[in-house]
């Protein structure tokens, strides 16, 4: 089980990466490049499948992967810190603010998750703007992988 538990956190890590690194490469290393070329957009259509597979794969792994964790690490870890009595994990866990940040978290994924995958429809309000909507995915992004870091943090006192 201890393994299972390490796969399945280096798939949520890496699919957050993987995720997040194509949004910015396409924001500010492949828009800019395609903007200076005159056929930009006919590029932009080819690559766009490609990115679609490699985002939508990422979504997937975060999903499976981020209800996995919370269902057979974090509950069960919960449940033991009270049986065992960690006083450190127990206090963590009863400041309303590690809860309200791991909805924070929650809710920011999943608007993450709704922008993603409009930029990658054919949704023209969104196309139109997709430099600032790649650019709010990544400052979304970022925000998401602070509250990890300090989440996790919360977890390391048991």
């Amino acid at each position: 089980m201890f393994w299972l538990n390490v796969l399945m956190r280096w798939l949520h890590v890496g699919a957050a990466v993987v995720g997040l690194g194509t949004t910015i490469a396409m924001r500010f290393a492949v828009l800019p490049a395609l903007a200076s070329l005159p056929n930009g957009a006919e590029v932009l259509d080819r690559i766009r499948p490609g990115v679609k597979r490699v985002i939508h794969s990422a979504l997937g792994v975060l999903i499976l992967s981020g209800f996995y964790n919370y269902i057979m690490v974090s509950i069960p870890a919960v449940r033991n810190a009270k049986k065992v009595g960690s006083p450190a994990l127990q206090q963590a866990l009863q400041q309303p603010s590690y809860h309200m940040l791991m909805g924070m978290k929650i809710i920011l994924a999943i608007v993450l998750f709704v922008i993603a995958i409009l930029l990658l429809k054919p949704v023209p309000a969104f196309h139109e703007n997709r430099k600032t909507w790649l650019s709010v995915n990544t400052v979304i992004g970022l925000v998401i992988l602070l509250l990890s870091a300090y989440l996790r943090r919360v977890w390391a006192l048991q």
